[in-house]
């Protein structure tokens, strides 16, 4: 007979939930989980596979459940609270995020699939069901309360009625927007925009924006997305930059400014003394150069609206300096408070950013 799986691993959770994250994972590299460094895996939280690959810095969330046969987590991967994960062959790139409450299973095939790219990320409250494959190319955002299936099934075939199973594909920088449903057999093409509360069942083309129920194309390339000028992206990336120190400075720093420079200064008083700390910021919309690195004294964070070269990137490293490339939508492993608290603030923008991999930096 079929071995039979409970819903819940309640066994896992028992034997490997309640104890602390760096106990768990001690006790996940003894069963064999190949397991980085700076691994959380919350309270409650457990991973249950026969061949498991977590890298470093992810982070799993309160009682959060991640189920299958082989599981590969990247670097820098995050999943909320309360999330289940329970499909066979399991694989998220680095630096994506899936927020609570999201389930990834149900009906499905011994070598049914989910896979997410890097950068990539599911909203709360999302329901995929990879019957038999759910893929998301990297740098792909699906939003809250969407519905997505790899199959019609319910009524009996036999009596005519239709039963479905087929994979669902999602390319590179797709945006799903909110209470989006996607049907078995659909495509969704490169840097496509999905509308609110639509239905997708078929090939949507790259680069399209599509709305309605059913989804319908409104608008394509080269109409779709807007091409900007140079002086066009300038200005767009002076007003994020302003609209970032002003956040900054809404929520206590001090800021002061130097043209394109800026130093922002945070307090924190402790029961015995107030900690005042530095970091500096600096950003620049022309061409980086060797010549530019040499002026960036006593700066901690590098924004760069233009392609960093890989020479220039290298000297930032060298003298300790996180640098941040939009256009690439990549950064330096090497991070700081701010540099984060940048990064974080740019994914508002849709600017998000990948740790420049270790192969390149040569």
């Amino acid at each position: 007979m079929i071995p039979h799986k409970p819903r819940l691993p309640i066994r896992d959770v028992l034997l490997f939930g309640l104890w602390p994250s760096f106990v768990k994972v001690w006790l996940y590299r003894l069963k064999g989980y190949r397991i980085g460094k700076g691994v959380s895996i919350s309270l409650g939280a457990v991973v249950v596979g026969d061949k498991v690959t977590i890298g470093d810095h992810t982070t799993i969330g309160f009682l959060t459940v991640i189920r299958g046969k082989e599981i590969s987590l990247g670097s820098y991967v995050n999943i909320g609270t309360m999330t289940f994960l329970d499909t066979p062959y399991i694989e998220i790139g680095e630096g994506s995020k899936i927020n609570e409450q999201v389930f990834v299973g149900g009906l499905q095939f011994p070598d049914s699939r989910f896979v997410m790219g890097r950068n990539c990320q599911i909203m709360q409250l999302s329901f995929l069901n990879p019957a038999p494959s759910i893929t998301m190319g990297d740098d792909s955002g699906v939003g809250g309360y969407c519905l997505i299936f790899g199959h019609w099934s319910w009524l009996s075939q036999l009596e005519g009625y239709t039963v479905d199973f087929q994979p669902i594909e999602i390319g590179k920088g797709v945006c799903l927007a909110w209470r989006v449903f996607v049907g078995p057999g659909t495509k969704i093409g490169d840097g496509s925009v999905i509308g609110a509360n639509s239905l997708v069942n078929g090939n949507i083309p790259p680069y399209s924006l599509a709305a309605g129920y059913p989804a319908r194309v409104i608008s394509r390339a080269l109409d779709f997305p807007k091409r900007l000028s140079e002086e066009d992206l300038r200005q767009v990336f002076r007003k994020i930059v302003e609209d970032m120190a002003n956040c900054f400075t809404g929520w206590g720093l001090q800021c002061e400014r130097q043209e394109q420079r800026f130093r922002f200064t945070r307090t924190v008083d402790s029961w015995w003394r107030r900690k005042t700390s530095s970091l500096v910021l600096e950003t620049f919309d022309g061409q980086p150069n060797e010549e530019w690195v040499k002026g960036l004294q006593g700066v901690d964070v590098v924004l760069s609206l233009c392609e960093i070269p890989v020479a220039v990137r290298n000297r930032l490293v060298e003298k300790r300096v996180m640098w941040i490339d939009a256009t690439k939508k990549e950064q330096s492993r090497n991070s700081n408070e701010l540099g984060d608290e940048v990064s974080l603030f740019l994914k508002r923008y849709g600017i998000r950013t990948l740790r420049w991999p270790l192969e390149k930096q040569a």
